[in-house]
């Protein structure tokens, strides 16, 4: 079968920065993406926005319109609505798209499959009502949706977002319960100088606090101990702040405290990944240009470690560089030279980047469940002291205990409850995460049918793909 040069997995602004730099020097690219636009979380719906003014969700969000018209208009072939579920180290990718099979040859891989928020295992996490503000986003830039009254719990700049968003637009919230914990302050203080560098990102968080506290939404703030409210629902958020306990009553809960790579696809090629100490997660092992342990395949963007919107286009665009250079469509010098400018600004945000990693950097109580009745294991429907059994009778590492308690075996593959299993045996062991290790994965990376099996076909590239 006639291969494409390079098949990108993702079209957020990694994956489209990555595919025109690819398009305009004449590589033959396939783009796969699940979403019916290209845009990723960050610029979802940016080009057609159902909100009469969406200038309301920032600069950053309508600034993405452009990215996307102009990847809209580069020769490339893009696949809509595919969901890849095996990525082969022969360059073969299987995806569904609208019930059929299909499958593509590529001669390298660019994975672009963004991040995904961390889980916040409290009591109550699992409650219809209860969501993530990564959810709060997705319903409000797709749909116009928003939940009036909802309690805003976490900590990070895509909480303080999302709710200024909502007060842009008019939408009561009943509370904002920052979780930040007082010594992260005075441990990302010898941080600051270097980050103040990088002054506009820092102004623009600060506008954020500034714009939540001027609209008299009332902020509680070092609030641990919490819980949600209800028994059957989500019926409001209990906590502890400044010494007082406080129960806020809200139909709807909204929870954050940062973002992690999404490792599914990368765990089941079976490259290297190391753990970010600084990010508490774990991340494909990378150099500067997103190659991976596997000579053919790169990772870009916040999947391949946390760096926000305007590092994953710089990311998306070093890894592009570098799969050229290696199609020899692009020689070493020229490679240096159309590297040098991301390199360097990448260069300069990384002491920014280290300063948020360690102001919200989650506690442990947050990160990992404390109560022995609080569901771990979503699918599986695994609680805490359920999975300490498990331990108890010999399953030491993240493999025994999935074989042992079925946990991380359901229809998320581990996506869910994948970090919080490796920390707790890491908390139980008394041993680092590295030891401790995470889920083998293996394709497919969803549940697929036998009919959809049967209606296979196959996506040949265009004649002129390189020789």
């Amino acid at each position: 079968m006639q291969a494409f040069d390079c098949a990108i997995i993702g079209a957020g602004p990694a994956g489209m920065s990555a595919a025109i730099t690819l398009a305009k020097s004449g590589a033959c690219v396939a783009v796969l993406d699940q979403a019916s636009r290209a845009g990723g979380q960050i610029y979802r719906a940016s080009a057609d926005s159902p909100l009469p003014d969406a200038h309301v969700l920032g600069a950053d969000y309508t600034d993405g319109a452009t990215l996307i018209a102009e990847f809209e208009r580069v020769d490339i072939t893009h696949i809509t609505q595919a969901d890849v579920w095996h990525i082969g180290d022969d360059g073969r990718i299987l995806f569904s798209h609208f019930g059929d099979t299909r499958e593509l040859h590529c001669r390298e891989m660019l994975l672009c499959p963004g991040a995904m928020e961390r889980p916040m295992p409290i009591p109550g996490w699992t409650l219809p009502g209860v969501m993530t503000a990564g959810a709060a986003q997705v319903m409000l830039k797709s749909d116009a949706m928003v939940a009036k009254g909802a309690v805003f719990a976490g900590s990070g700049p895509l909480l303080y977002l999302i709710v200024a968003q909502y007060l842009r637009l008019g939408v009561p919230v009943a509370a904002m319960v920052d979780t930040t914990p007082r010594q992260n302050y005075l441990a990302a203080a010898p941080l600051l100088p270097r980050a103040m560098r990088n002054l506009p990102m820092l102004k623009k968080g600060l506008d954020l606090l500034r714009e939540i506290r001027a609209s008299g939404v009332p902020v509680y703030r070092g609030a641990t101990d919490l819980q949600v409210l209800g028994d059957t629902r989500a019926q409001g958020l209990r906590f502890t702040s400044a010494s007082r306990s406080h129960d806020i009553a809200a139909d709807t809960v909204f929870l954050h405290h940062g973002v992690q790579p999404n490792l599914n696809m990368t765990r089941a090629m079976d490259l290297t990944h190391r753990w970010n100490a600084d990010q508490l997660c774990w991340q494909v092992d990378t150099d500067a240009f997103g190659q991976s342990s596997v000579p053919h395949v790169a990772v870009a963007g916040d999947g391949a470690g946390i760096i926000g919107a305007d590092g994953a286009r710089m990311a998306g665009r070093l890894a592009a560089l570098n799969i050229l250079h290696r199609l020899d469509l692009l020689p070493q010098e020229g490679l240096d030279r159309a590297a040098a400018p991301d390199l360097a600004a990448l260069a300069a945000m990384s002491p920014f980047r280290a300063f948020i990693d360690r102001l919200y950097r989650p506690s442990d109580a947050l990160r990992l469940p404390r109560d022995p009745d609080t569901l771990v294991c979503r699918c599986e429907e695994q609680t805490l002291a359920q999975l300490r059994t498990g331990f108890e009778q010999g399953a030491r590492d993240p493999n025994a205990l999935k074989m042992l308690t079925r946990c991380g075996m359901g229809p998320c593959q581990g996506r869910q409850c994948g970090h919080i299993v490796a920390g707790l045996l890491s908390d139980w062991r008394n041993e680092p995460p590295e030891t401790v290790g995470y889920y083998r994965l293996r394709s497919p990376q969803r549940l697929l049918t036998l009919d959809e099996l049967s209606r296979f076909h196959a996506i040949p590239a265009p004649t002129e793909a390189t020789e």
